[in-house]
């Protein structure tokens, strides 16, 4: 799993995260330096929008993560955060937080969903939404959304739930479609603020 380095101005934020994240089970470190492609380097959103203060870290592999406010990532241009692997608000829960970073550590870029469908400028009407309200997933739709969550490939999936990884790809397809979202690191995010459709234990895994 990826290591965490915490860049953040705020002394009681910096060591409140550092006591979640490692009772995660995850490294965390607040000094700059041992970068490899494992490492998730999290700052003040400020501190991303200046190009210098980004550019002291090595390019190769490092994974730039803002945290900030959901009303402030609204104000955001993609071309403000082409260079960042994710965008984190202080509304996520723990749970969610947690599985954002592991998501990204393995190669998803994850932004809060609003965000995400206003890049793309879908226009949508004010009551939606992305709760479970009349979503009716399959018990296989369910497992392949909750093996999504826990960050495997659909290779990995269908190995485990002993089918094709085509077949993967279609129940992924559908559970996208239902859910309107627009790909698996949504989708994850998605279910994890709904937990009644996730599964409690994906099949195949302790």
């Amino acid at each position: 799993m990826s290591k965490i380095e915490l860049r953040l101005r705020s002394r009681l934020v910096r060591d409140a995260l550092s006591s979640v994240l490692m009772e995660a089970g995850l490294t965390v470190f607040h000094e700059r330096g041992g970068h490899d492609d494992d490492t998730i380097v999290v700052m003040d959103f400020e501190d991303c929008k200046d190009r210098e203060f980004v550019s002291a870290y090595p390019s190769r592999g490092i994974k730039i993560v803002a945290l900030t406010s959901k009303a402030d990532s609204r104000e955001l241009e993609p071309e403000e955060i082409a260079s960042l692997s994710g965008i984190l608000t202080y509304d996520l829960s723990v749970a969610v937080f947690v599985r954002s970073l592991r998501l990204i550590g393995s190669g998803e870029r994850v932004f809060p969903r609003d965000l995400a469908i206003g890049w793309r400028q879908q226009a949508s009407p004010p009551s939606a939404k992305p709760r479970s309200d009349g979503v009716r997933l399959s018990p296989r739709e369910r497992e392949v959304l909750s093996h999504v969550v826990e960050g495997h490939s659909n290779k990995l999936i269908a190995r485990h739930l002993d089918i094709t990884e085509a077949t993967v790809n279609v129940y992924l397809r559908s559970v996208l479609r239902k859910i309107k979202v627009e790909n698996r690191t949504q989708a994850a995010i998605w279910a994890l603020a709904n937990p009644p459709e996730l599964d409690p234990a994906p099949r195949g895994f302790v």
